[in-house]
């Protein structure tokens, strides 16, 4: 397994049949080659994202499988929840488009320059702590990574 989490965090938008969740970086280069090395090899129907909450933030969790690479990469990031994550999460209807953007700030304020690289990821979960389920081993390791190595996974 390889981890990726050389991007700032993820956004959210809720103006298409299917909501975005797009991953934010604020290097071009970076992007390009999540994309181009990762992302783009990876089969839609194969992509699972995963949303592990814990009181008030979520782990966000993002793999795939390809077989033309060599190791599963994982997008792993601990994010505060917000409001725009909770309203993806009860607007949730079996699919969402996965996209890449750039952060671009400007004076007072930025921008987000979207790429038209996409994704589309049906296997989606909304999962809580304490893991009530078996969970994957890229759940359960990624648990172990975002809390340290004290923690032991359940």
């Amino acid at each position: 397994m390889r981890w990726f989490d050389a991007f700032m965090g993820v956004g959210y938008e809720f103006y298409n049949v299917r909501a975005k969740v797009i991953l934010i970086f604020n290097n071009r280069k970076t992007l390009l080659n999540a994309w181009n090395k990762v992302i783009k090899w990876w089969p839609d129907d194969w992509i699972k994202m995963r949303f592990l909450e814990t009181n008030h933030s979520y782990e966000f969790i993002l793999y795939g499988d390809s077989n033309f690479l060599e190791n599963t990469w994982v997008f792993l990031k601990a994010l505060s929840v917000s409001q725009h994550y909770m309203t993806f999460k009860a607007d949730y209807e079996g699919a969402a488009y996965l996209h890449l953007a750039l952060y671009r700030p400007k004076r007072d304020s930025y921008e987000l320059e979207l790429f038209d690289y996409r994704k589309k990821v049906s296997d989606v979960l909304f999962l809580k702590e304490p893991l009530e389920e078996p969970q994957d081993r890229i759940v359960l390791r990624s648990r172990s990574i975002i809390h340290g190595p004290n923690q032991s996974p359940l």
